[in-house]
């Protein structure tokens, strides 16, 4: 949807935990367009590294997600979502009675990159 980056940028901020929650989804989904540069990737790394601690259950899920797609993109952008995950440390969400868990940022964008090497796909 030609919409996307200002629901984003609308959605990410919001204050509804829901609300933000799917806006730091669609920063995720927009980790697959190829026609964007890595500045507009770096400032949401930069975002989520001074918010992530402070901002709603569901949102940290979320931009923890979207922190790892970003380190997936390339070479450089993975390089800085791993620093950032390192300085950023564990984020703790609570999932309540289920078996769900956040994943570590930094072994989960290893996994990734191992992956596309292994298929050659790397970049």
């Amino acid at each position: 949807t030609p919409f996307v980056f200002k629901k984003f940028e609308k959605w990410s901020r919001s204050k509804s935990e829901f609300v933000g929650q799917v806006g730091w989804g669609l920063l995720s989904y927009l980790t697959s367009q190829a026609d964007l540069n890595n500045a507009f990737f770096l400032e949401q790394l930069r975002v989520i590294e001074a918010e992530i601690d402070t901002r709603a259950n569901r949102v940290r899920h979320s931009m923890n997600g979207a922190m790892i797609s970003i380190g997936a993109r390339n070479t450089t952008l993975r390089k800085r979502a791993t620093a950032a995950a390192k300085r950023i440390g564990t984020v703790r969400v609570d999932h309540g009675e289920t078996n769900c868990t956040t994943p570590a940022a930094v072994p989960y964008i290893d996994k990734m990159w191992a992956r596309k090497e292994a298929k050659g796909a790397g970049a």
